[in-house]
C-alpha cells in the first residue's frame, strides 16, 4: 500500500479528466466496464482510464510498441489494485459513521479554482469533461473519509521509541558516513579563448603576490557566488569535476590551485578547511532514523490491515471477460 497515493489519487482523477484526451488509451470515450465489485460497489473501467491517463502521456514519451503495452498493463492492474483497496478503506470509515469537516472540503474546491484564471474558466472546464462540483467534491470527500480512518486505525497508533531508534543507527551506521568533504572559495572567469586565458592568469599572478583572495574575488570573478566572496561551503569528495579534484587533492588550508580550465571557463579555488570522512553522530541523524521507521511501520501495519478486510470481504475481479 503506497501511502502517498491516498493523498494524490483524486488530484490525478480530476486533472487527468481535464488535461488528457481518454482516446489516447483506446476509444473514443471511457469504457463503463465493470473491473471489480467490491462488497457489492463496484469499479469500472473509467476509474481505472482517469487515472491512468496521466500515466500513459508519460510512457508514451518514453516507451513504443510491446515495452508500452507492457508497463501500462502493469500500470493498470496497479491502479486497480490500488482502487480495491481504497474502495475498502472507505467502505470502513462510512462504517464507522466518520465525517468529513465542510469547511475542509470548501478549502480544497477553492484550491482548484485558484489554479484557473477566473471561475467563468473553471466552469467551462468542467463542462467540457463533463465534471460537475458536487461530484469533484464527493472524490474529494472520499479521499479524506480515508485518511481519517488510516490515521485513527493506523497512524496514531503507531509509536517509534530512542532505543528503536538507537538500534537501527548502531546495525546501520555506514548509511550515515559522509564522504571527505573541503571548504572552498573560488574565482571564475568566463569563457575559453585567450582574452580568458590571459585575465585568469594575470589574477593567479596577483593571487600568488600576496592579494587577498576575497579582495580579488569581488573584484574579478564572473561567478553568482562573488556577493558571497565566492563562497562555495563545504563541498562532498566525488561532487566536482575530477580535474577540480585532483587539482584540491594535496592542498592544505590557505592553499590556492593552479588555474584550471573546464568547458564553461577558467577557475581558482582556495581551500579554506577540511573535513574527514566521518559518521555522524546519533543526535544528528535521529529524528531522520525517527521517521524512516515510522514510514515503515506504517507501511506495514496498513498493509496487514488491508490484507485482513480483503480477507472478510467480497472481491471479485473482471479483468478478463470481453467488452460488450
Amino acid at each position: 500500500m503506497n501511502l502517498k497515493s491516498h493523498a494524490r489519487l483524486l488530484f490525478f482523477v480530476f486533472f487527468a479528466v481535464l488535461l488528457f484526451n481518454a482516446a489516447a488509451i483506446g476509444g473514443d470515450q471511457f469504457s463503463d466496464k465493470i473491473l471489480a465489485v467490491v462488497n457489492g460497489e463496484v469499479i469500472t473501467q473509467s476509474d481505472v482510464d482517469q487515472i491512468l491517463s496521466p500515466i500513459y502521456q508519460q510512457y508514451s514519451s518514453n516507451y513504443t510498441g510491446e515495452e508500452l503495452s507492457k508497463r501500462l498493463q502493469q500500470a493498470r492492474d496497479d491502479i486497480l489494485s490500488q482502487l480495491i483497496e481504497d474502495k475498502l478503506l472507505l467502505q470502513q470509515a462510512k462504517q464507522e459513521n466518520l465525517e468529513v469537516d465542510e469547511s475542509e472540503l470548501d478549502r480544497i474546491m477553492d484550491g482548484l479554482r485558484d489554479n484557473f484564471p477566473s471561475e467563468e474558466e473553471f466552469e467551462t472546464a468542467l463542462k467540457e469533461q463533463g465534471m460537475a462540483r458536487s461530484e469533484i467534491r464527493e472524490r474529494y470527500r472520499e479521499q479524506l473519509l480515508i485518511k481519517k480512518i488510516v490515521q485513527r486505525e493506523i497512524l496514531r497508533k503507531i509509536s517509534i521509541t530512542p532505543s528503536q531508534v538507537a538500534e537501527y543507527y548502531q546495525a546501520h551506521k555506514q548509511e550515515f558516513q559522509v564522504e571527505p568533504q573541503v571548504h572552498l572559495r573560488s574565482i571564475f572567469i568566463d569563457g575559453k579563448d585567450k582574452k580568458s586565458e590571459k585575465k585568469i592568469q594575470e589574477v593567479h599572478s596577483q593571487l600568488k603576490e600576496g592579494k587577498p583572495f576575497v579582495e580579488m574575488v569581488e573584484k574579478y570573478s564572473e561567478a553568482q557566488n562573488v556577493v558571497d566572496s565566492g563562497d562555495m561551503g563545504y563541498v562532498e569528495k566525488g561532487s566536482m569535476r575530477r580535474e577540480i579534484e585532483e587539482a584540491l587533492l594535496d592542498l592544505n588550508p590557505g592553499e590556492i590551485t593552479d588555474p584550471i580550465g573546464t568547458p564553461g571557463g577558467y577557475y581558482i579555488f582556495k581551500v579554506e578547511g577540511r573535513k574527514d570522512s566521518e559518521v555522524l553522530p546519533l543526535e544528528q541523524v535521529q529524528d531522520r532514523i525517527q521517521k524512516f521507521l515510522y514510514q515503515q511501520e506504517a507501511k506495514t501495519k496498513l498493509q496487514e490491515w488491508v490484507n485482513k478486510l480483503k480477507s472478510s470481504a467480497f472481491i471479485e475481479e473482471k479483468t478478463n471477460e470481453k467488452e460488450t
